[in-house]
């Protein structure tokens, strides 16, 4: 691979990664109502589901990934109905209880697991990777060291441009200290989650 075709790459998964979406929503909510660290461990979620479907486009596997869509359309609508849950619940959440400590009991996993199904209930982002390499990369001569440096690729920028989102949602977070300013997070937070959820099970 040469590094003319890299750059291109990088390019190329960072704008899509960088593109408004059901996985950066998730992550700028997670941040605004739940912090910083829940919405980043959201992003690396993203990154890992990301990088199974660079990895199946890679392998050649995008037939026997749509022949088993309806595990990944499972996870989709599991990824959505659970953003749903979290914003009914974010909705009903009185000012003490958004109050609560935002690491440890806060199930870090959850954050993780519901990025990883966000990414990974979106059969369409399969094709895009298996559309977008061969116009920028030769599969033919792409060996087994270009693979990993590939999906590395595509885990660095997913973390990097959700990180970025986090970090953003979870500054603004601090601005609501008030309870009147908490309410109208839970507010915020609560629609965008339900929102986020309605538009990824719509997909």
């Amino acid at each position: 691979m040469t590094p003319t075709a890299f750059l291109a790459y990088c390019a190329a998964v960072t704008l899509a990664a960088a593109t408004p979406g059901p996985a950066m929503f998730t992550v700028i909510t997670n941040g605004v109502s739940r912090g910083f660290l829940r919405a980043f461990m959201a992003g690396v979620g993203v990154a890992a589901g990301d990088a199974v479907l660079v990895t199946l486009a890679l392998l050649g596997l995008v037939a026997l990934a749509q022949t088993f869509e309806w595990i990944f359309l499972l996870l989709k609508y599991a990824g959505a109905a659970y953003l749903v849950f979290l914003g009914i619940r974010m909705w009903r959440a009185s000012v003490s209880q958004s109050n609560e400590p935002r690491t440890g009991e806060a199930r870090l996993s959850r954050s993780f697991f519901l990025g990883a199904s966000i990414a990974l209930g979106n059969p369409k982002a399969i094709l895009f990777h298996a559309s977008i390499m061969p116009l920028i990369l030769n599969l033919d001569t792409l060996t087994f060291v270009d693979g990993l440096l590939v999906v590395a690729t595509v885990i660095s920028v997913n973390i990097l441009t959700m990180g970025v989102y986090a970090a953003l949602a979870g500054r603004a977070s601090g601005w609501f200290r008030t309870p009147k300013r908490m309410r109208l997070m839970n507010r915020f937070a609560g629609s965008a989650m339900i929102g986020t959820g309605a538009l990824i099970a719509a997909r």
